[in-house]
């Protein structure tokens, strides 16, 4: 099953989709993070570049997930799931291991690359601890957002509106201080910015972001019970 879900993903589809995706893209990625800073040879700016490669690698986990559950639905698998074996563990499995295969892969080749650039590892140590934490909150609002979105007309809808925010909201490209309050409080919305405050600075609160994240969780667990039962009655009803 997990074969199939990497197979059914566009960047595994030939060669050539998949040098763009995990190489091309994070040469260019890379390139223009440094020409904009314009300090590329400073730590700060080494880190805000690793720092957007992070949470690059949460956004593209999301899409992955998203595109392995509505290609599911597409096919009427999340159907079948839903109506013979709604909390099978087997299925989940694949497509969250399928989504952060694709995403690890991705920001793996992109830190070897700013690594190969920059000549600098100091920031390993601390993106070798939140990388971890991001992906599994990456998976969190990634279930939550693909669960949201079943059976809707659009179903990318949530998905696309969580993957367009996710960076800005992570106060990677300008520090959530800066922030009109407004704006710094829709931050904590999301279990990334303290996280990312951390790995920056030093002064942010892991414990915080996992506190965010098991709402959300917590959200996705009682988002998924409902849908299950909606997605039922309108197998019934069909």
């Amino acid at each position: 099953m997990l074969k199939i879900d990497l197979l059914s993903l566009p960047y595994f589809r030939n060669w050539r989709t998949f040098v763009v995706s995990f190489v091309i893209t994070p040469v260019l990625e890379i390139l223009m993070i440094g020409l904009l800073r314009a300090q590329f040879s400073s730590i700060a700016a080494i880190k805000s570049v690793v720092a957007i490669s992070l949470m690059t690698a949460v956004g593209t986990l999301l899409g992955s997930l998203s595109a392995l559950f509505v290609n599911d639905q597409v096919r009427g698998v999340a159907l079948e799931m839903a109506v013979e074996s709604p909390y099978s563990i087997k299925y989940w499995t694949s497509k969250f291991t399928a989504a952060l295969i694709v995403a690890l892969g991705q920001v793996i080749i992109t830190l070897f690359l700013v690594t190969i650039v920059t000549r600098d590892t100091s920031w390993i140590s601390r993106a070798a601890l939140v990388l971890p934490l991001l992906l599994i909150y990456g998976e969190i609002i990634a279930f939550v957002a693909i669960i949201i979105s079943w059976q809707h007309d659009d179903p990318y809808l949530t998905a696309n509106i969580l993957g367009t925010v996710i960076i800005l909201l992570s106060g990677v490209i300008v520090p959530v201080s800066l922030y009109p309050k407004w704006l710094a409080f829709l931050t904590q919305c999301l279990p990334f910015s303290q996280t990312m405050q951390w790995f920056l600075t030093g002064s942010g609160s892991l414990f915080l972001d996992s506190i965010v994240a098991g709402i959300w969780l917590l959200l996705g667990i009682s988002m998924y019970h409902y849908q299950i039962k909606r997605v039922k009655r309108h197998a019934m009803i069909q």
